[in-house]
């Protein structure tokens, strides 16, 4: 069995690159999923107002609640 000495055993652990391409995908995912979530999030908030301005438009001509199903002519 060779024996190396502990400078060779740093030069050849610096030296190795095996786990570090695996490290930069997952971070890389880790980013993309991150930018994700926050993006659906604030897409989510913005259409929920939306969503809720339209209704008090709707709503704003003196009605207090929407016609029931029977009368919308849309469905």
């Amino acid at each position: 069995m060779l024996k190396l000495n502990a400078h060779s055993k740093i030069k050849s652990l610096i030296a190795d690159e095996a786990g570090t391409v695996s490290l930069e995908y997952g971070l890389i995912a880790s980013l993309v999923a991150v930018s994700l979530i926050t993006g659906s999030s604030s897409l989510g908030n913005n259409l929920a107002t939306s969503f809720v301005a339209t209704a008090d438009a709707i709503l704003a001509n003196g009605e207090t609640e929407p016609p029931p199903a029977a009368e919308r002519p849309y469905q």
